[in-house]
């Protein structure tokens, strides 16, 4: 048995990519279009927008062609890699969504026009990455049903998760915990007034971010992330819905990683913008800059595995069900 999806998804990738491309084409070249929204700050310009775009929707083109048709494997893993990379890309190329998402909440934004565009390239890289998890998916002959290599990749949510992640989940606790002890030592002052107003936006803003930096990466990897605890009275023993820690794990790490560890860090090497200034105490920006990295890095790595562990059961429970030795049965190709 093999579940198939509409016909039009694999094509929507390729889609949204070549129109977010054409677009930007259209703002660079074409006579009489309105003006763009302005560069991403620390990017290579909008023409790496366009070459990403288009890299995407040509690699996605390829891979919702194949259907049917014989590949080699070296040419399958060159397009994966080239989905992969060209999704990530625009994904970074796109890090100030999470700044102006925010901004948006608090209402201290209106750029709508560049809002949208990083919307569109996001949605564009997230399309493109998961276009290439899918082929990727099918070139290791993974189950048709399920996605699992059975017999390699975890089988149900109690199994237990993988030291790496482990680290990488405590990784992202010590960044964060590195960020907020350097902003401690920055507002705090003995006999001062508190810098945080009970009930303020700013106030509920730092407690997520704390959760964000602590409960959210713990989740990723303890149990009690995967399956209601005990406590949890009327949902105790079900399994925690899976995008309920991998949305909130995968945009706070994405969003951290492209702003402080792409551009922020790039702006450190370069020396420009403020953290140029004579005033910026360099071990203070490198606890800012390194814990905002690591913690980004940290939950993405830690997503991972949690992605693995949370896919839904088999059901080909004869193709899933371990023999009595132990190890699960292998998915015959086709299945």
């Amino acid at each position: 048995m093999e579940l198939r999806s509409p016909r039009w998804r694999p094509w929507a990738a390729p889609a949204w990519t070549f129109a977010y491309g054409a677009l930007h084409v259209w703002w660079l070249t074409g006579p009489g279009a309105p003006s763009a929204p302005p560069d991403e700050p620390f990017s290579p310009g909008r023409w790496a927008a366009v070459t990403l775009a288009f890299l995407a929707a040509a690699a996605c083109s390829l891979i919702a062609a194949r259907a049917g048709r014989r590949w080699t494997s070296p040419a399958r893993w060159s397009l994966v890699m080239a989905a992969w990379a060209s999704g990530a890309g625009l994904i970074l190329y796109s890090y100030l969504i999470a700044i102006s998402l925010v901004a948006m909440v608090f209402g201290q934004y209106g750029d709508w026009a560049s809002l949208l565009t990083r919307a569109a390239g996001t949605t564009g890289g997230v399309l493109t990455v998961a276009c290439a998890v899918a082929e990727q998916r099918r070139v290791r002959r993974g189950c048709p049903a399920c996605g699992r290599v059975h017999g390699r990749s975890p089988e149900r949510r109690t199994d237990p998760t993988p030291r790496w992640a482990y680290v990488a989940a405590y990784v992202a606790v010590a960044g964060c915990v590195a960020r907020v002890v350097a902003w401690v030592i920055d507002v705090v002052r003995p006999g001062g007034p508190s810098p945080i107003a009970l009930g303020s936006p700013f106030t509920l803003f730092v407690v997520l971010l704390v959760l964000a930096g602590t409960v959210l990466p713990l989740s990723l990897v303890h149990r009690w992330g995967r399956i209601w605890p005990r406590w949890v009275v009327p949902l105790a023993g079900r399994g925690v819905p899976r995008w309920l820690v991998l949305g909130p794990a995968f945009f706070v790490g994405a969003s951290l990683t492209g702003y402080f560890g792409l551009a922020g860090m790039t702006a450190w090497l370069l020396g420009e913008g403020n953290l140029a200034e004579d005033t910026v105490v360099v071990w203070h920006l490198a606890m800012e800059m390194f814990g905002y990295t690591l913690w980004g890095l940290g939950l993405l790595v830690a997503a991972t595995s949690y992605y693995g562990l949370t896919r839904p059961d088999c059901p080909l429970p004869e193709v899933a069900t371990p023999r009595a030795h132990g190890s699960a049965r292998h998915a015959p190709p086709g299945a």
